[in-house]
């Protein structure tokens, strides 16, 4: 969990497949691995910094081999997030102004989710003193950029079989704004994704006795706007799952029958997999 380095920030894993699949699965929140330099800075225990971590998410995509490739942050959702667009800085966490930090303040910077998030899970405050500019170019020159630029490759590499989809997981504690849904499904509001892609993920959750919601409240983040462009060949879905499927939420780990859901989720990358081989054209 705690560790001096990390010679890689992510993880591929491959096809099992003979042919380039058109299905990309990424998960950029499960990463457990924290500096331990991070460690020292944080304010908090490692076990409230990893409540914002799509705990187990890894174990489920890893549960059976998959005919797409996939790619897996090692790297906490606390210490940088990869949803996030790269100059998402809160200017006001660090000693002096970091040159890319843009000046316009969003939505997640007012809750103190930027790409270096602040807070943590409750609003908790990860840091109670400035950190140094020049961390923000290490976290994001060391682990932010090169997990994208992969992500780019295996995105490219998937096109050339035709039109490409990517599959971002994530998952949701239960009862969060009072949701009472099991899987969201997040296409930006219909921008990020093609129609008829969007129409067998949800038929696709519903049948395995799961209740299903469209955009409502997470319609994606950065990874699912950014790359969801399906006028350039490249539909892009946020699937969100619900944290009490699979996990003891108080203890994070894995609860009994953790593999029914691990088993569905992989399914439908699989499903998907053979459905994008018959769709060549975006």
């Amino acid at each position: 969990m705690i560790v001096g380095q990390m010679e890689q920030p992510f993880r591929v894993l491959r096809s099992n497949g003979r042919r380039q699949s058109q299905v990309i699965a990424a998960s950029p929140h499960s990463g457990r691995k924290y500096l331990s330099q991070f460690i020292h800075q944080a304010n908090l225990p490692l076990h409230e910094l990893r409540k914002v971590e799509d705990a187990g998410m890894d174990r489920l995509l890893t549960f059976q081999p998959l005919p797409s490739d996939l790619i897996l942050a090692e790297f906490p959702r606390s210490f940088v997030d990869l949803n996030r667009q790269p100059d998402e800085i809160d200017n006001l966490m660090f000693d002096q102004p970091v040159s890319f930090a843009n000046k316009a303040v969003t939505r997640y910077l007012r809750s103190g989710l930027g790409v270096i998030p602040s807070k943590a899970a409750n609003q908790q405050d990860i840091y109670t003193s400035s950190l140094p500019a020049a961390e923000a170019d290490f976290r994001l020159d060391r682990f932010y950029r090169p997990y994208h630029v992969e992500l780019e490759k295996l995105i490219d590499d998937a096109r050339t079989g035709g039109h490409a989809l990517l599959i971002d997981c994530h998952s949701m504690p239960s009862g969060m704004f009072g949701i009472n849904s099991e899987v969201i499904i997040g296409t930006n509001h219909g921008q990020s994704s093609l129609n008829w892609i969007v129409n067998e993920a949800q038929a696709y959750f519903t049948r395995e006795g799961l209740s299903v919601k469209l955009n409502a409240p997470f319609a994606g983040g950065y990874i699912t706007r950014h790359y969801g462009q399906p006028d350039d060949g490249v539909s892009a879905l946020q699937i969100e799952i619900c944290r009490s499927l699979y996990l003891d939420e108080t203890r994070l780990t894995l609860k009994d029958g953790w593999q029914e859901t691990a088993s569905i989720i992989t399914r439908f990358i699989m499903r998907m997999d053979e459905l994008m081989s018959r769709y060549k054209n975006g």
